[in-house]
């Protein structure tokens, strides 16, 4: 009679379930990647670079030319002018070429954010995948615990066990559901935060999150992973890029020293005596680079190209220090889940076996049983979160090296 309401309740539980996992979406970590390409996130950050690329073009046109009629009074003189500022110096060229610095330079810009963003929804992902095997973890140990809940049950009817036994047992079970609940309250907060990365596409109650928590990949030498950082850190080519545009644009200042003429040409038409008479007018104009030689413009951009110097020196310690810092935690993280691993799940296990077998034989009591089922699915459960510290560990050293997730 009593297990009966039981029943009902494990039968709402499969249904829910079963209704969950038609509107799940399992969801791999390239997937989620591959969305995060198609989110706002990603569009926003390609819009910076076109913006960038429509600026660059406002100070590198051609001149426009101006028409000029101008009518004299006294003797009847009317001028029709065509003028054109010739760019002749060679100024207009080194600003395209600085632009096209400036393009690469926001290309690297955003393609450093889009590494920042895909270390933030990896971290979601594997903090999502960690939630979801905990919480099958217990659920396992919940399994296990309700099938000796049924033998005690059994036995404390027959009487041959007592009724300690089977309330203390329940009582065990109630604790596991109860991390089951808490681990869910992570998981959904966990989908809201990879959800938040994917844009419309996918609800955050469907999300699955479809990854392992086991290392993909062996570490290389570190010297290797320095050298592969400064060459593929976007935020580092910045730098390079950024001064490449100034010892343009200094150049190009320096072309100002260089006048370009300002031709213009139309026809003139006068009244002579009883007639009208016509005839062709040509100027050429050169303004003289007296007071403005561009010498503003050339030292502002050297001094601008020093301090760039500077700043990429020190991002370059930065970057060198994050890769070290990330390349030791994840070697150690890695080390630790290992050692762990290797010394304490199969311990735990055969602890169980060895309080089943005297349980069953009179040896042991409840209390010890029950200890050993505990110890069993802790040891379990902190393999997983050692574990997922060191996959996090691996997104950050992935981060750090700016390692190409796709291609």
């Amino acid at each position: 009679m009593i297990a009966r309401p039981r029943v009902y309740v494990r039968l709402s539980l499969f249904v829910g379930c079963l209704a969950a996992g038609a509107a799940a979406q399992q969801l791999t970590e390239r997937q989620a990647l591959e969305l995060l390409r198609e989110s706002p996130h990603y569009r926003e950050l390609q819009a910076q670079v076109e913006v960038r690329r429509a600026e660059t073009r406002l100070g590198t046109l051609y001149p426009n030319p101006s028409a000029n009629a101008s009518f004299e009074g006294a003797g009847r003189t009317d001028f029709y002018v065509v003028e054109q500022p010739l760019a002749l110096n060679g100024r207009l060229g080194l600003l395209r070429q600085a632009g096209a610095s400036a393009v690469a330079a926001a290309e690297a810009e955003a393609d450093h954010g889009v590494r920042q963003i895909e270390a933030r929804l990896r971290s979601a992902f594997y903090r999502l995948a960690y939630a979801q095997e905990r919480r099958a973890a217990i659920r396992d140990s919940i399994s296990r615990l309700t099938e000796m809940v049924e033998i005690l049950r059994a036995r404390e009817n027959e009487g041959e066990g007592s009724r300690f036994d089977r309330l203390r047992a329940e009582r065990e079970v109630v604790e596991r559901e109860t991390e089951v609940s808490d681990t869910g309250a992570l998981i959904a907060q966990y989908q809201a935060d990879l959800a938040g990365f994917l844009g419309n596409r996918v609800g955050p109650e469907a999300i699955v999150a479809e990854g392992q928590l086991t290392p993909t990949y062996t570490l290389p030498p570190v010297g290797d992973a320095l050298a592969a950082a400064l060459e593929a850190r976007s935020d580092y080519r910045i730098g390079r890029e950024r001064l490449e545009q100034l010892r343009l644009e200094a150049e190009a200042a320096d072309r100002l020293r260089i006048p370009n003429p300002v031709v213009s040409g139309g026809f003139k038409r006068a009244a002579v005596g009883d007639r009208t008479a016509n005839g062709p007018v040509f100027s050429v104009s050169i303004d003289l680079p007296v007071f403005n030689k561009g010498q503003v413009e050339k030292r502002l951009a050297e001094a601008e190209a020093d301090r760039t110097r500077v700043r990429r020196q020190v991002l370059e310690n930065q970057i060198l220090a994050e890769v070290r810092s990330a390349y030791d935690s994840l070697r150690l993280r890695r080390e630790i889940a290992e050692a762990y691993r290797q010394q304490s799940q199969n311990r735990a296990a055969e602890l169980r076996g060895i309080a089943d077998v005297g349980y069953r034989e009179g040896e042991l009591g409840i209390l010890e049983l029950l200890d050993s089922y505990r110890v069993e699915q802790q040891a379990r459960v902190r393999l997983l979160e050692l574990q997922a510290t060191a996959k996090l560990a691996e997104v950050e050293f992935d981060r750090a090296v700016a390692k190409e997730l796709l291609p």
